[in-house]
């Protein structure tokens, strides 16, 4: 997705989807499907074998052996390759043993030079977290490109014609105008409108929420080219309130079928444990999440 003047020109020439067979898993497939075919996209299907996980297979009382995680893989990814290419999708499979899932994945889309990464979330909360970790969290703050996230709440059927309404929110820090660009250009692919906007928090004097309204508007529209006027109306917000609870009613609001956010590269032990606000809105968005590190 090479920037042009501050615009981005959307190609997804190479997407992968990150699967370990489960009905998580295909609900992400079905939006790679979708993708792929609107953009005639070459789909890998990355599933890792989790050698952390692993028992021998005279061991195998206390969890899988490694030969049947292997046996049913294969089974499963050539059940799947064969379905895709039924449906006239290029398509091919990657099946990697490592004891770390999402480093695997995210290597291998920097490996290939992937343009978007999909995966599927359960959103695991609190001690299950902690102590079965969340490949997808781990993925989406250390992938070099974007990724779609499909949380629990997700409509299992993505649209066939691309996104017809996209919430892009923004802390207007941390390359706000790369991410805003990769927001216009999905919103431009699909003729989409789109509701560009940030959320102030915090409970100081009125004078100087209304300064900071006053700047946070004035920032938000240099966020958006003068040529996007051209093909949408480009709607800037800025809100009051908790992060979380704005950004999903402004969701709700509009009929998103796309919510795009930045999130922080490299994620701590603390945060495998406690939510940040980008896997609280995956876990309760009607949509996908679609998210840009920095």
């Amino acid at each position: 997705m090479p920037v042009i003047q501050n615009e981005v020109g959307l190609t997804l020439d190479k997407i992968i989807v990150a699967t370990d067979f489960t009905p998580e898993s295909e609900k992400a497939l079905t939006y790679a499907r979708a993708l792929a075919h609107h953009f005639a996209s070459k789909l890998i299907l990355a599933h890792v074998i989790d050698l952390s996980i692993a028992v021998p297979l005279e061991a195998s009382f206390g969890g899988p052996d490694l030969d049947s995680m292997r046996s049913d893989g294969a089974e499963n990814m050539d059940r799947t390759l064969r379905d895709l290419e039924i449906n006239g999708l290029k398509a091919r499979g990657e099946t990697i043993e490592a004891h770390n899932p999402a480093e695997a994945i995210v290597s291998l889309s920097e490996k290939i030079d992937a343009d978007l990464l999909i995966v599927g979330t359960h959103h695991r909360r609190g001690l299950s977290k902690l102590l079965l970790g969340s490949c997808s969290e781990a993925i989406i703050h250390n992938a070099s490109c974007p990724v779609l996230t499909i949380g629990p709440n997700a409509d299992a059927e993505p649209l066939d014609v691309g996104f017809r309404s996209i919430v892009f929110a923004t802390d207007l820090e941390h390359n706000a105008a790369s991410k805003a660009a990769v927001a216009l250009a999905f919103a431009k692919d699909s003729i989409a409108k789109i509701q560009v906007c940030h959320v102030i928090e915090g409970n100081g004097r009125l004078v100087d929420a209304f300064a900071e309204q006053s700047k946070a508007e004035a920032t938000l529209s240099k966020l958006i080219p003068d040529a996007s006027y051209d093909w949408c109306t480009p709607k800037p917000s800025v809100e009051f309130g908790d992060v979380e609870q704005q950004i999903l009613r402004i969701a709700q609001t509009v009929d998103a079928d796309l919510i795009v956010l930045g999130a922080q590269r490299g994620a701590s032990w603390n945060r495998r444990f406690w939510d940040g606000i980008v896997e609280r809105i995956i876990g309760r968005a009607n949509c996908p999440v679609l998210t840009i590190c920095t």
